[in-house]
């Protein structure tokens, strides 16, 4: 397969056969050769060294420089290890732009392809329907007390269910420098976790360093995000809504499929209200206004239920109340 042409099928399997722009990311984190290897998989080293011609410490050297670069991921099951390229290209952007010495170059092309094609992505898994990437989970201290909480809906709960965890660089801001808000704060769990330890993405952390990185995201207005599913994960992220790739696209109807709310809605206590103005400010999905009564309204349609306006509040006048039941969380 000719050089352009396997980058082409690589980047199809990433679900972007017709980008401009992958492609060109793909070249630059893998020769022809190492491309065509990637393209052979999931295979493991002996079966790769088998079908390209090469030894197996040869295969397995590759193997490791494009671990490295977060084009390959190991799966080991029954003491057999098994090599897959990335697999979907949220993934792929996620695991090249955290290899420590990415270029330059990659990381202003994957802002070119935020800005230019990426949109694209969102807006089709809303047109089909696809399930989304991402929930959003708030923490269960601005939650109403007579609320059920589930243990995965609660962020600080999922950090104590997590065997292992990790913080890496938020990719997105890495990239898109919209903003000043801190990069040190995605929270990587279990397997995840133990990937960025493995290939030096990720710094090990313990249960009370993650909430506390939790609770300074919260202060800095940043929205908890992890995947929609039930049970442990492997992330959470700590989105602001201007660089993230999943929240600014929510708050769009023909691009928010990449993620659903939690099952809260904001509450605003009338009575307790100052009208100090801060909650329509800090809302990233401009969710909040000040009515005629110069008192604080949460449009509901809008709301994510992701608790930012409950910490800047002052008063404590708002809180979060569940208004979705149980399964709206997918097992």
């Amino acid at each position: 397969m000719a050089g352009e042409e396997v980058y082409r099928e690589l980047s199809k399997k990433l679900g972007a056969e017709h980008s401009n722009i992958v492609p060109k990311l793909w070249s630059i984190v893998c020769s022809t050769e190492e491309a065509e290897m990637i393209n052979a998989m999931p295979a493991t080293a002996e079966e790769l060294a088998s079908r390209f011609g090469k030894s197996l410490e040869q295969i397995q050297n590759m193997l490791q420089a494009l671990f490295h670069k977060g084009v390959v991921f190991e799966a080991v099951k029954q003491g057999k290890t098994t090599y897959r390229m990335p697999r979907h290209i949220v993934q792929f952007h996620d695991a090249t732009t955290l290899w420590k010495e990415a270029p330059q170059e990659l990381l202003t092309l994957w802002r070119q392809y935020t800005k230019e094609e990426y949109p694209q992505i969102p807006a089709l898994l809303t047109a089909i329907k696809a399930p989304p990437f991402f929930r959003v989970v708030p923490i269960n201290e601005k939650i109403e007390t007579r609320s059920q909480v589930l243990d995965y809906e609660d962020a600080a709960k999922i950090i104590d269910a997590a065997s292992v965890m990790a913080v890496t660089k938020c990719p997105c801001r890495m990239i898109m420098h919209k903003c000043d808000k801190p990069l040190e704060v995605c929270l990587q769990l279990n397997r995840g976790a133990e990937y960025a330890i493995k290939r030096g993405t990720g710094r090990q952390v313990d249960a009370g360093e993650a909430k506390n990185i939790l609770r300074m995201c919260e202060e800095k207005g940043l929205v908890h995000l992890t995947e929609n599913k039930a049970g442990v994960g492997a992330v959470i992220c700590n989105c602001c809504r201007c660089c993230c790739i999943g929240l600014p696209y929510a708050k769009k109807a023909e691009t928010s499929g990449m993620l659903v709310p939690s099952r809260y809605l904001a509450t605003v206590d009338a009575d307790a209200c100052t009208a100090c103005g801060l909650c329509p400010d800090e809302c990233p999905m401009d969710a909040i206004k000040m009515n005629d009564a110069n008192v604080a309204e949460v449009r509901a349609e809008a709301c994510i239920g992701c608790g930012v306006c409950t910490h800047v509040c002052p008063v404590g006048a708002i809180h979060l109340k569940v208004i979705r039941a149980e399964d709206f969380i997918p097992q």
